[in-house]
């Protein structure tokens, strides 16, 4: 129980590493491309990356059936509303401003949870707060969020990834993870066509253009991380999950020092380590019920 729970922390990182570094690639393509036209290349790149693995890989639940089918198109269209509620913000709020209000999903699963009716144990609390407070260190210096357009999509966007975090936590258990990512992705790619379609103008040379963040994108952040997060919510409760994911802060940090000559200050070093205080926090109650 406390092996396989430690293999789904160690995803939950890997995929939050992912994320981290994918915050540049996701800025920088809305400099040649709409969001629903990124979007909607990186997703069917990621699903079809999955969808040459099916055949080699051994199916835990074998094919999903109605009801998992349904649980992977309600997957899919949280996670559409989420990344593209994410990429629109994206084109008018800063990349330090859209990881803080995109990590209030750290605070949002457990009061979605809670709202079901799940108690969560204090000490779950105590991360939540210490992730909050370093999500606000590291990602914030010093700026204010003002209700502006950009802030509020990734606002929604906070609160999709939220209820997709709190989806996957009992789809996950019941159907098989490979599956339901395939499914999900196909679902989020064409709803982003059909966006693509209505509200923009795609050219082959945009997405030319901004192949290689489509490339990382399409392949590790979706393909790869998504489906790292499927697997290992099989592991680890969403709660903890979400504690977990929103270590792509950090990454992201770090993601802007080492590409974009961003400054590492003090106060984001203090930052990070609280949001690594959190997860510590989170694991050990995790373990305590375990044993």
């Amino acid at each position: 129980m406390i092996k396989g729970m430690f293999s789904g922390y160690l995803m939950m990182l890997l995929t939050a590493i992912i994320w981290g570094f994918a915050f540049v690639a996701q800025k920088s393509s809305m400099e040649v491309m709409g969001p629903f036209t990124f979007n909607a290349a990186r997703f069917v790149l990621g699903a079809s990356c999955l969808l040459l693995l099916l055949p080699f890989l051994k199916s835990r639940h074998g094919a999903l059936g109605k009801a998992g089918w349904r649980s992977a198109a309600g997957m899919g269209a949280l996670l559409f509303l989420g990344s593209i509620s994410q990429q629109i913000g994206l084109v008018s709020t800063t990349a330090g401003k859209a990881a803080f209000i995109t990590g209030l999903y750290i605070v949002l699963v457990p009061l979605i949870l809670s709202f079901f009716g799940q108690l969560l144990s204090r000490s779950i609390w105590l991360a939540v707060a210490l992730g909050l407070g370093g999500l606000y260190l590291l990602s914030m210096q010093g700026a204010t969020i003002m209700p502006v357009t950009g802030d509020l999509w990734v606002l929604a966007s906070a609160l999709f990834f939220a209820l997709h975090i709190v989806v996957i936590g009992r789809a996950s258990l019941e159907h098989d993870a490979l599956r339901l990512s395939i499914v999900q992705f196909y679902v989020c790619a064409v709803l982003s066509l059909i966006g693509m379609l209505f509200w923009e103008t795609p050219s082959l040379q945009a997405i030319s253009d901004g192949g290689l963040e489509i490339l990382y994108a399409g392949v590790l952040s979706v393909g790869i991380a998504y489906t790292l997060q499927v697997f290992a919510q099989i592991r680890v409760p969403p709660h903890a999950a979400a504690l977990v994911l929103s270590l792509e802060t950090v990454f992201g940090a770090i993601g802007g020092v080492w590409l974009l000559g961003e400054e590492m200050t003090l106060r984001m070093v203090i930052g990070a380590g609280l949001m690594m205080a959190a997860i510590l926090v989170a694991q050990a109650r995790a373990g305590d019920r375990a044993s």
